[in-house]
């Protein structure tokens, strides 16, 4: 026969294993939730500001001419240094991969088709396109019409936005910038 100790401890025994159970699913739904969620915590987006700005710098001033140097007009094409050269995913499933930027467009989705293919169930098939506008010759994100939108330095975007460089933008869990 069992006795009343022996059926105790098997009892709390079993109530301690039944909530480490619950608190092992919850989480596990927290991580998940964590991970696959386009929105970051409050936490983790005010430590990205402060080294947002603590990597800021102030602008450079362009060099004043000098009477006897040469005009703008004499001086070799090379390329602007202020111009950015690479799309630089920098959080994200693909965080630390670049793609350098070129004539062609860059597009962004899940299809394999996508210049960048973005794994994610928030990013639609053919999400957002990247490319230089031949008029101001900055470049331009484009939503393409995406069902959770396209966000550019906290902002949803619903039409072709200029983006500097070190702007972040964001499209489902994976955030990128000009550099």
């Amino acid at each position: 026969m069992i006795t009343e100790l022996t059926f105790a401890i098997l009892k709390y025994g079993f109530l301690i294993l039944l909530w480490a159970f619950v608190w092992l699913a919850v989480r596990s739904l927290h991580r998940d939730i964590e991970t696959l969620s386009p929105r970051k915590s409050r936490a983790h987006r005010r430590s990205e500001r402060r080294a947002r700005k603590a990597v800021a710098t102030p602008p450079v001033a362009a060099p004043a001419r000098t009477a006897g140097g040469p005009s703008t007009s004499e001086m070799p094409s090379t390329p602007r240094s202020d111009q950015p050269t690479l799309l630089i995913v920098i959080d994200g499933p693909l965080a630390g991969s670049s793609v350098p930027l070129g004539n062609a467009p860059i597009t962004l989705g899940r299809s394999a088709a996508n210049t960048v293919v973005l794994d994610d169930e928030f990013v639609s098939s053919h999400h957002a396109r990247v490319y230089r506008d031949p008029s101001s010759q900055s470049w331009v994100i484009e939503d393409l019409g995406s069902t959770n939108g396209t966000v550019v330095n906290q902002r949803r975007i619903d039409s072709p936005v200029a983006l500097p460089a070190r702007v972040p933008v964001r499209i489902g869990a994976t955030t990128f910038e000009l550099r």
